[in-house]
């Protein structure tokens, strides 16, 4: 149980990485998504998002909801 909760803050701490943007990593995400979804998934854009910044977004909540996890998990 410990190592579920362990796991998800590793996850969620790098969600919150690529949310903020530390040292170009959001790009980084999104040009390896540009080149790894298949076209059925693809927007316009090159990515299943339609810009960085929903991108971003997207990573922030669900990095914050896997910290939150992960803290419950480990504090029970």
């Amino acid at each position: 149980m410990v190592l579920r909760g362990v796991l998800a803050l590793i996850a969620g701490s790098a969600f919150i990485v690529v949310a903020g943007g530390f040292r170009g990593v959001d790009v980084r995400v999104w040009d390896w998504a540009d080149a790894t979804f298949s076209p059925r998934y693809r927007t316009p854009w090159g990515t299943p998002w339609k810009s960085l910044a929903r991108m971003r977004l997207q990573f922030g909540f669900m990095g914050g909801a896997l910290v939150i996890l992960g803290l419950v998990t480990v504090t029970r």
